[in-house]
């Protein structure tokens, strides 16, 4: 049939031999709940561990193959038809995840032709006069739907507006469904910490979770620390450092471009970068900054999972604080 067909052109290269062998046993037993089957059935059955088992029903439910209930002991499965292949490959995220697995080429050779001509609409109502006197009205602008809140074209139309643009279209599309799903974000409000986050206009997905990342911090930050960090969130890690170059009568250089481009690699959000310029050039007195130091600092930075301006700070305090305790202990009388 044409479901089993998506099942295998479509659903097979993604969701593994093992995840489809469960679902077409599930089909194959199923009865409408009157029986219950032991967990050791299947897996005899099946011929695989509890472990693969609880990892298949986790893929089939991810796909919307199934639905597993539970009420105390007791599972229950509701059982989902599979989306037709052409459904499956308008699905944005499912076709990158099969390209991903067979290549572009492969799907591409799934593709159902469409159809040439213009399409001649029967309602309900057309064939069943009667509905009117059931009281029924049909809504005529129903139609089959993907299971898909994330509006890829939508989405793709702002980045248009806004002169965005992928750093790896495949990648980012399936880690910014990733993004969506887990904070049960609308396709608008992911795209807007998108547009945020993103460096030189290419969308950033690890820069986007850094945000996501960042936790208030309760600490006591003195009148001087406040207002760096007020400073950093304020400004762009350009303009910030175009501000600091103007106090030096200096201006920015294709290097310094080139670094600040660097750290945003890393992942690091702008204000983080921006504690570090401002650390980096109060290390020398000079219009240009140390590079190699700020890479330094930038590279401990990703490291140690810095996410915001003010674990920055706190981290030049902890280092700042470290020092003193060393030097101290250094200078101290030796007792004899």
């Amino acid at each position: 049939s044409q479901d089993t067909s998506s099942l295998v052109q479509c659903y097979l290269p993604i969701i593994g031999q093992e995840a489809l062998s469960l679902y077409l046993y599930t089909i194959s037993f199923w009865d409408n709940g009157r029986k219950e089957y032991l967990f050791s059935s299947i897996l005899n059955h099946l011929n695989f561990g509890m472990d693969r088992l609880i990892k298949s029903l986790k893929i089939l439910s991810a796909f919307n193959l199934l639905t597993l209930y539970q009420k105390g002991d007791v599972y229950q499965l509701a059982l989902h038809a599979p989306l037709s292949s052409q459904d499956f490959l308008e699905h944005p995220v499912y076709r990158r995840l099969l390209e991903k697995k067979i290549g572009d080429a492969a799907v591409e050779d799934l593709k159902v032709e469409s159809i040439e001509g213009e399409e001649i609409p029967v309602s309900l109502n057309q064939v069943f006069p009667d509905l009117a006197e059931l009281g029924i009205q049909e809504d005529l602008s129903l139609k089959k739907k993907v299971a898909n809140d994330f509006d890829l074209d939508h989405f793709r139309q702002l980045m248009a507006r806004d002169g965005l643009r992928f750093a790896d279209e495949q990648s980012d599309v399936l880690n910014l469904f990733a993004i969506a799903e887990e904070k049960k974000w609308t396709w608008f409000e992911t795209y807007q910490l998108a547009k945020s986050t993103a460096v030189s206009q290419v969308i950033s997905t690890k820069r986007m979770r850094e945000k996501i990342a960042q936790k208030p911090v309760s600490s006591d930050f003195n009148p001087k620390e406040a207002t760096i960090i007020k400073e950093a969130k304020s400004k762009t890690a350009l303009q910030f450092l175009a501000e600091i170059k103007q106090t030096r009568k200096g201006t920015i250089t294709q290097t310094e471009r080139e670094l600040l481009q660097q750290m945003a690699g890393l992942g690091l959000l702008d204000e983080v970068i921006n504690i570090i310029l401002l650390l980096t050039f109060n290390k020398v007195d000079s219009a240009n900054i140390n590079e190699k130091y700020a890479m330094k600092v930038a590279n401990d930075y990703a490291y140690q999972k810095i996410h915001s301006a003010e674990k920055a700070v706190l981290r030049i305090r902890e280092r700042g604080q470290k020092a003193k305790t060393q030097k101290q202990n250094q200078t101290a009388p030796v007792k004899t």
